[in-house]
């Protein structure tokens, strides 16, 4: 057990310095590509993590089984290991990408130096001494105070991996245009520059506190403006039920997207290519639909769309529009159709707005593209690759957990549950 523990503590340490060795490493090579090219620091580094953090598990479980490993060493160096696990959440899109990972390797080597001093100053030696395993290795006390400590704590634990595995999901999805924070979620606005030109990308979401939409239309310019909407519409009357989110935002306490008031001069995607402009106020800006229409989709994705609405989205209650759509999952919801819905859904939708934007540029100086967050990161990455740096940033609250009526919504939901075992009797 001491040649374990001990090896524990080394690698421990060494990961450390690995990590920030790759964190340095990916700072001198961002401006320079072909250093970022070179992966061997990298994979040693992700080897040394992936061992200390499944290490890191055995290392704690012994905690509570073997009384003679110095819970003050151990308990630190395991949790930060959780902690970094979890992308150390919630400063996971509190901060860049390169900081993060300077941040999460300083902390490592901090709280791996911090157990060497306490080795030292507890028994005078930089690894655990010999002595120390000849004491009893298990105690019943020792167990079942650890284990009803852990036991107390496993709700919170649960609750918080939750959190953290959502907010890293939402950050990679989004390219870090929507943050998940322990009060509520928050979308990002960036301001990009190139040649004179501003183009504003900002992450939307269905639904938000009431007065969020306002607060957006508020800060758009009017001059030289242009504002790509999205929104897929139904010419030939594809959906079977009204697919809209203004019922599922009041149950919640929340607006609808649907309520955003734009005012502005409407246009046509033909009226971009126009060598004036038509008639217009120009004390407003220019708003395009820069989306497709349903009748461009594959039918497999207008049949997921139409079960969306028919079970999450139409009258009946949110419970049974759940089981409705799992057992619609079960059934047909292959991998092959989800990947099709999802190409339609995202990728043939950015080609559009992408399209659109490049024509927009030709004459506007200011583009602003309110759209969802996952369609972030291409529409970003287009925007790079013309050239375009990014400026500005800012967070808006989307909406706050702790005006969520849970309460209102879980006995709802009990009720809903007893009238149907009451009509099964």
């Amino acid at each position: 057990m001491r040649r374990f523990a001990n090896s524990y503590i080394v690698l421990f340490l060494i990961a450390a310095g690995l990590s920030l060795a790759n964190a340095l490493w990916a700072l001198l090579a961002a401006p320079l590509p072909a250093l970022a090219t070179l992966h061997n620091l990298a994979t040693l580094h992700n080897l040394a993590a992936f061992l200390v953090s499944l290490l890191s598990l055995i290392i704690f479980s012994l905690l509570g089984i073997d009384r003679r490993l110095p819970k003050r060493i151990f308990l630190p160096l395991t949790l930060y290991a959780f902690w970094c696990s979890l992308a150390l959440w919630p400063l996971l899109g509190m901060i860049p990408r390169t900081s993060l990972d300077l941040t999460a390797a300083g902390g490592q080597a901090f709280v791996g130096v911090v157990a060497l001093l306490t080795l030292r100053r507890s028994y005078g030696s930089l690894l655990l001494p010999e002595e120390l395993f000849l004491q009893q290795r298990f105690s019943w006390r020792n167990t079942l105070i650890f284990s009803a400590v852990n036991l107390l704590l496993l709700p919170v634990l649960l609750i918080y991996s939750l959190l953290a595995t959502a907010g890293y999901y939402l950050d990679q999805q989004t390219a870090g245009f929507m943050r998940l924070s322990p009060l509520g979620v928050y979308t990002a606005e960036r301001r990009y520059h190139h040649d004179g030109k501003v183009v504003r990308l900002v992450a939307m979401m269905h639904v938000a506190r009431k007065g969020y939409y306002q607060e957006l239309v508020a800060s758009l310019p009017a001059t030289n403006t242009i504002v790509l909407v999205e929104g897929v519409t139904d010419r030939d009357r594809l959906l079977q039920s009204r697919f809209h989110y203004g019922r599922l935002a009041s149950m919640v306490g929340l607006s609808s997207q649907e309520t955003m008031p734009l005012d502005g001069n409407l246009l046509k995607l033909d009226d971009l290519q126009l060598a004036t402009g038509v008639e217009q106020d120009e004390s407003k800006p220019d708003i395009v639909h820069a989306d497709l229409d349903l009748n461009r989709f594959e039918p497999q994705t207008v049949a997921f769309l139409n079960v969306i609405g028919r079970t999450l989205l139409d009258g009946q209650s949110l419970q049974q529009g759940l089981v409705a759509y799992l057992q619609w999952a079960r059934a047909l919801g292959t991998r092959e159709v989800l990947a099709g819905v999802l190409e339609d859904i995202l990728d043939r939708r950015n080609a559009v707005v992408i399209d659109t934007l490049r024509r927009s540029l030709e004459r506007y100086d200011t583009v602003v593209i309110p759209w969802g967050g996952m369609h972030m990161p291409a529409i970003e990455a287009a925007l790079l690759k013309r050239g375009f740096v990014p400026g500005a940033q800012q967070e808006r609250l989307l909406f706050a957990f702790n005006t969520i009526p849970l309460a209102a919504l879980w006995q709802e939901g009990a009720l809903q549950g007893a009238g149907e075992d009451g009509a099964g009797d």
